[in-house]
């Protein structure tokens, strides 16, 4: 049974994100990012959260008893549309005023500072417009998409963007993830998703799919962390789709899911198998697909790390086996109420966060993840 904290922060949230750790480590991050938007001053915050060990709570499963405190913050022109931690002391913002920008956080004084910004690398003939999402790679690279269909690629060690890509889309590109080291996936509001190979000099994409001719908005994207061939997105019609890139026909898996847009998906960074959601119907979702083949999720997971194929060792992911098992798949929803929409989410060992319009943060524990 999953419990919860919830926090009252004073402004709405747009994104949330988990500091990373190491790859290898076994300690949960304790301090996370959040953004903010629709008001005069919109702030990017760090947060540290102060866990006590499972011996130290009341019992297995128990709500977490320290609350986030706020570490420091910044203020940011416009709302915070994505963010993205690069390494650990610095963190990249997209702007709707077309802006990216890197803070860096500077531990001993606890503040925040522009560390590097790029003022209106998105823009219309009539104006700037919104940078709407961006994604990171290594400890220096920031690649952003925006209302005006291009997509940015930067470097935080120089001045100008290495790369513009003007016509990468022919209409907003809503949410965008490296694949590959030089291969990055977007979503559309025309309900396409598309591959760009950097290694390329042209603005076509490598390949495009589309959901249905009905051309609903997808608004976000993640990648499977281990088999880089499965994706999911969520669309303005609440679905989620569950794609396999190795397919040129019938590639996706159609889910019913929320009944209004859904912001956002994640899947567990240890534990594939598990994935969430959150919607602006208000309701945050737990996808669990452990059940769907005899397969264990860590055999499929190592074996997608290995970079082998799901055929070649025999272990096929839940998420490509839904058809058959469909009816096995878990579905729980883990805030009690659904009220104001809830913006963004994120997964790390076994705590959930996410930010809402009803300017609150929870904090959500689901014992057994890890």
């Amino acid at each position: 049974m999953a419990e919860f904290n919830v926090k009252f922060v004073g402004q709405k949230l747009s994104k949330i994100r988990w500091r990373p750790t190491q790859s290898q480590s076994i300690i949960q991050s304790d301090v996370f990012a959040t953004g903010s938007w629709d008001d005069e001053d919109n702030k990017i915050r760090l947060w540290s959260l102060e866990q006590l060990s499972r011996d130290d709570r009341e019992g297995p499963g128990s709500v977490l008893d320290s609350e986030p405190h706020e570490l420091c913050s910044v203020t940011q022109r416009g709302d915070v549309t994505d963010l993205s931690f690069i390494t650990n002391d610095h963190i990249a913002a997209a702007s709707s005023t077309g802006n990216v920008s890197v803070y860096r956080h500077h531990l001993n004084s606890q503040t925040l500072s522009v560390a590097h910004s790029w003022d209106d690398v998105h823009h219309l003939a009539a104006g700037s417009c919104s940078c709407t999402c961006l994604t990171t790679k290594g400890d220096d690279v920031v690649v952003s998409g925006g209302e005006d269909g291009r997509i940015i690629v930067l470097n935080v060690n120089r001045r100008q963007p290495e790369r513009v890509i003007d016509s990468a889309d022919s209409c907003t590109i809503n949410a965008i993830t490296f694949l590959k080291q030089t291969e990055v996936i977007t979503v559309n509001s025309f309900g396409q998703l598309k591959i760009f190979d950097f290694r390329q000099n042209t603005a076509v994409p490598t390949r495009t799919y589309t959901v249905t001719e009905e051309h609903s908005s997808l608004q976000c994207v993640a990648k499977h962390p281990g088999q880089a061939h499965i994706v999911a997105t969520g669309g303005q019609d609440g679905m989620l789709t569950i794609w396999d890139l190795r397919q040129d026909k019938f590639p996706m898996t159609l889910l019913e899911a929320h009944s209004a847009t859904m912001w956002e998906v994640k899947f567990h960074p240890h534990n594939p198998d598990h994935l969430f959601t959150c919607s602006d119907d208000g309701s945050v979702w737990h996808w669990d697909g452990t059940s769907v083949r005899g397969n264990t999720s860590t055999s499929s997971f190592m074996s997608g790390l290995r970079g082998e194929s799901a055929g070649s060792t025999g272990h096929i992911s839940s998420w490509l086996n839904l058809d058959s098992g469909r009816q096995k798949l878990e579905i729980t929803s883990l805030l009690p109420t659904r009220s104001l929409p809830v913006n963004s989410l994120d997964i790390d060992r076994d705590t959930l966060l996410c930010g809402t319009d009803s300017e609150t943060l929870y904090t959500i524990s689901l014992p057994g993840l890890v």
